[in-house]
């Protein structure tokens, strides 16, 4: 008998414990998540920056921009008070509540489909991972002054990322089972305030491969003070648990901008004395086209 009830309260500690984590709510000094009567900050995300500009996009129709929300509230002084996360699923999806002291604050919202959440004690220096991956990502962030009264807010999120979409015109080796994109010129994190990359990040996306792909995107945060990338494009088979390169090709001087998407076409993998590369800047995200060729 003894041992029934044991069982049933240990079910009942992992039910428990999987419905928080399935949650993934994550208070920093702070009270638990208030009631909806308590709740003085209503956050709601109403658009993100896409194309066309013209097209509003709700909170329904935001459901493929991304799939993770990360709510952030700083006091005066810079530092992290309160972190929300929210994954694609959760009830509410894209509406976070505060119950904050009357006060002022810096508000945060970044929208992504990362595999984990950015580093983020430090408002100027938020930052993703090699690990948690690089993606689409938008940011909203402004101060915030709460008073006597309820504060509403419906937020725009701005995209903050450029995109590298290569597009191979000769097959890829029959033997790899796997591609890396190492890469250089960008970063993976941000400041806040301004939207611009930090850190001089050297930042890496790998594909699995299955040989029916069309092609390959990679992101990056551009920073002030570079407008190109240097990309490392490496094949690998796996032999005996080992990666063996297969192909390696570096390409210069991709051009980036915010909120644009560059396409590299040509042919990597095809054994000649020279590789042409057609690189330019389509308008798919922003209304200004940039060719390149080299």
């Amino acid at each position: 008998m003894k041992n029934k009830h044991f069982a049933v309260f240990a079910m009942m500690v992992l039910g428990s414990w999987l419905l928080a984590a399935s949650c993934e709510k994550m208070v920093i000094n702070g009270s638990d998540e208030p009631d909806d009567a308590e709740a003085n900050v209503v956050v709601q995300v109403m658009s993100y920056e896409l194309q066309p500009f013209n097209m509003v996009r709700t909170r329904a129709e935001a459901e493929p921009v991304c799939t993770r929300l990360n709510f952030i509230v700083y006091d005066e002084a810079g530092m992290r008070i309160r972190q929300e996360v929210q994954q694609l699923g959760d009830r509410d999806f894209g509406t976070e509540k505060f119950k904050l002291a009357e006060g002022r604050y810096y508000l945060v919202v970044i929208a992504h489909s990362a595999k984990g959440n950015p580093t983020s004690t430090n408002l100027h220096k938020i930052g993703f991972t090699n690990k948690t991956g690089f993606t689409d990502t938008f940011l909203y962030a402004d101060s915030l002054v709460v008073g006597e009264e309820e504060v509403d807010c419906e937020l725009e999120l701005k995209r903050i990322v450029s995109k590298v979409r290569f597009v191979f015109d000769d097959a890829l080796p029959e033997q790899a089972d796997s591609i890396r994109f190492y890469y250089e010129g960008g970063s993976g994190t941000f400041d806040a305030v301004t939207g611009l990359g930090v850190v001089k990040s050297k930042q890496q996306q790998w594909y699995s491969l299955h040989h029916e792909e069309a092609s390959f995107e990679i992101y990056t945060i551009p920073r002030a003070d570079s407008d190109q990338l240097k990309v490392m494009v490496t094949t690998y088979r796996t032999t005996g648990g080992q990666l063996e390169i297969l192909t390696e090709r570096e390409i210069s001087d991709i051009p980036i901008r915010r909120n644009c998407i560059t396409t590299c076409r040509g042919s990597l993998f095809t054994p000649t004395e020279q590789h042409q590369i057609s690189i330019s800047i389509d308008t798919t995200w922003d209304d200004e086209e940039i060719e390149f060729s080299f």
